[in-house]
């Protein structure tokens, strides 16, 4: 039950972390930027903002790390077997998959970006299922298929134009729900000789050094950089961001480690609930469409099917 519920809380803070880069988002001093640049508009902006997500995750948590004396443990499992596995986890993750999700919003729209990559839990269930031996069920199977589904419905956006970009940011965002699920895999399998917490600290600090020394440099990132936090309200945004993001992300490896990876992505994926509710109180969502409230409701409704055994219900109740 612990582990059900630290997942659910890991995908809370994910919705709180969109809520806060998208408020941040809208605070970045776009005039002063170049709009004919688009490598700098469409990937430099986006990634720069990843970045500085992903760096404050990472000083957060190396703090809190510090703080409970695991600093000279984090320090020698990056020499370890089960450190590179989670720097590989890291990479695909972090650079690779959060890349590749920015680059299909940029070439085939935010509405079908998010609809590909949220397909990340089958991947994952069906890698954990063939290299972690983790056994899931038929009706897992179901949980988990009617949660993406209902990711899809959420993100449905009808009467979307095709743009000539549109099949290559298909792509890209496909690559990114076979990162991310592949991450939570090769994390948990790292975690067999480390601690989440350990893991977690490592991944973010990969994931943030990689995106300023290899990624930015190449989509003119550090040009966005000046006008980020020339604006206080925009850079708070994104370290809160940040900060939230690390401990999803905290609670995420936590939940996969201790309930397996298909119960750990199905209660992760309720963010998809949560980022309606926030964005509709405090953002600048207008309504809540019928297709997100049937969106929301299947995403329950799976959540439920994955984390909930009938049978022992009965059981217990007999009890």
């Amino acid at each position: 039950m612990i582990g059900i519920l630290t997942g659910l809380l890991s995908g809370f803070l994910w919705g709180v972390n969109n809520l806060l880069i998208s408020l941040g988002y809208t605070h970045i001093p776009f005039a002063i930027m170049n709009r004919e640049d688009s490598l700098l508009w469409f990937f430099g902006i986006p990634l720069a903002c990843v970045a500085l997500t992903d760096s404050a995750a990472a000083i957060s948590l190396l703090l809190l790390n510090i703080g409970r004396g695991l600093f000279s443990r984090i320090r020698k499992s990056f020499c370890t077997r089960a450190g590179v596995i989670i720097c590989f986890a890291a990479l695909l993750g972090g650079p690779i998959g959060q890349s590749s999700y920015v680059m299909g919003i940029a070439l085939a729209g935010p509405a079908s970006a998010l609809l590909l990559s949220s397909l990340y839990p089958i991947v994952g269930c069906l890698l954990a299922s063939f290299w972690l031996k983790q056994p899931i069920t038929k009706r897992m199977w179901i949980g988990i298929c009617l949660s993406v589904v209902g990711g899809i419905l959420v993100g449905y956006s009808p009467g979307q134009s095709l743009s000539d970009t549109f099949y290559m940011g298909v792509i890209f965002s496909l690559l990114a729900a076979l990162c991310w699920g592949s991450e939570s895999v090769v994390a948990v399998y790292g975690m067999q000789h480390i601690l989440p917490d350990i893991a977690i600290t490592i991944r973010e600090c990969v994931s943030a050094i990689t995106l300023w020394v290899a990624i930015l440099p190449f989509v003119r990132g550090y040009t966005a950089i000046p006008s980020i936090c020339s604006e206080k309200e925009a850079l708070l945004f994104f370290l809160f961001a940040g900060i939230a993001a690390g401990i999803s992300y905290l609670l995420w490896y936590r939940a996969n480690n201790t309930i397996g990876c298909a119960k750990g992505m199905a209660t992760n994926i309720t963010y998809i609930i949560w980022g309606c509710l926030l964005t509709y109180i405090w953002g600048d969502s207008s309504e809540i469409t019928v297709s997100m409230l049937i969106g929301c409701t299947c995403v329950i409704i799976g959540v439920l099917l994955v984390t909930v055994n009938p049978s022992e219900l009965i059981e217990k109740t007999k009890e």
